[in-house]
């Protein structure tokens, strides 16, 4: 193996969901939350160039880089192919993402959300996989790789066009192993008979896999009652061989401290946790829930303003508890100064972009008869 696999901690920064003070990051909570994790020999920080609306790379700088030295940590971040029109647009983008991370290069260097149809055929079309080796031999890039929401079929003709490339980002949890449309399973094992090193993004799928049903919490409890609900999820892809790092998006302290936890005294799972795992995913593949992560997508581009992933926990929370009224509150106290569902003009931008493949303006129409 090589010697910066061997590096690389366990546990990595997820900086998409990062707490928040009246609509803008909160720098104060960042700076603890990057202190702890450094405290306990951990340094891998993942971010993009659409984070926060670009201010997580932003908070990369305050929180991270002018707090330490540079060698003592590792920046990943991304290039999106929805936000390139032409070839200049990657020196562009990458120009303005060292300026925002105040670095004057990145360790670990991704073209993101690579799938299926624009966004493969924008990274092609524009010779990106060239540029980014281009970047790397002038020292800007340390490694190169990309995140993937896409098929087998197309990982396979990714990997054999371009050898080149030394890590991927898939999603993978539990939940999604077998999932049709995410194939979290098959992604997995592609790479891994490659020996290709694996960087886990949604291990805790958007944190749905942290505050489940109370019956399915409760299945889980009744085997490891000192564990908490998220730490199966990470303990889960943890176990798994040919995993570099598992990134969790931390949104709170008390998020960070309890990843800190799991990772710094780190278990696999025996046979009966796996026992349960199995069966906490039957009883879900039985609940008609939206399997939306919150990466927030669809939300930047949205004509009408609408709050997509906000709405969808409402509607999931609704198809749990139908008499439950506080969906119904949620949604109305959300909307007030947003969009409503009912606002949807049936664009189609969120559904262009969203990596779960979503059918968006179908959900929202429910959602609007739901609650409009």
């Amino acid at each position: 193996m090589e010697n910066w696999i061997q590096k690389m901690p366990k546990l990595g920064f997820g900086m998409m969901r990062l707490p928040q003070n009246e609509g803008t990051i909160d720098l104060d909570k960042v700076c603890n939350m990057v202190d702890s994790y450094m405290e306990h020999g951990l340094n891998y920080f993942d971010t993009a160039y659409v984070y926060h609306g670009g201010m997580s790379e932003v908070a990369i700088k305050e929180a991270l880089v002018k707090r330490y030295s540079r060698e003592d940590f590792y920046i990943a971040t991304k290039l999106p192919a929805w936000e390139m029109k032409e070839q200049a647009d990657c020196d562009r983008i990458f120009e303005e993402q060292l300026d925002r991370t105040g670095t004057d290069y990145f360790d670990f260097y991704l073209l993101h959300s690579l799938e299926d149809g624009n966004n493969y055929e924008t990274y092609e079309k524009y010779n990106c996989f060239e540029w980014a080796m281009k970047k790397k031999e002038e020292g800007k890039i340390r490694h190169f790789g990309f995140s993937y929401h896409g098929s087998p079929e197309l990982l396979i003709k990714v990997l054999d066009k371009h050898p080149e490339v030394e890590f991927v980002q898939i999603q993978l949890n539990y939940a999604d192993w077998d999932n049709p449309v995410v194939q979290s399973g098959k992604l997995y094992q592609i790479l891994h008979e490659r020996e290709i090193p694996i960087i886990v993004m949604e291990p805790v799928k958007g944190g749905t896999l942290a505050n489940m049903e109370p019956k399915l919490e409760n299945m889980m409890k009744a085997v490891n009652p000192k564990r908490t609900i998220a730490s199966w999820a990470l303990r889960f892809v943890g176990s798994l061989e040919g995993i570099m790092t598992i990134l969790s998006g931390m949104s709170t302290e008390e998020q960070m401290l309890d990843n800190l936890q799991t990772f710094t005294q780190f278990q696999p799972l025996n046979g009966e946790e796996y026992k349960v795992v199995a069966s906490v995913v039957k009883e879900m593949q039985d609940m008609p829930l939206i399997p939306c992560t919150g990466c927030r997508y669809c939300v930047d581009g949205c004509p009408s303003g609408i709050l997509i992933p906000d709405i969808f926990r409402a509607v999931n929370t609704k198809r749990l508890y139908p008499m439950d009224a506080r969906p119904g509150m949620f949604y109305r106290n959300m909307t007030a100064n947003s969009g409503k569902a009912s606002d949807c003009i049936s664009c189609g931008q969120c559904e262009d972009v969203c990596p779960q493949h979503l059918p968006i303006i179908e959900l929202i129409r429910e959602a609007s008869e739901k609650f409009d």
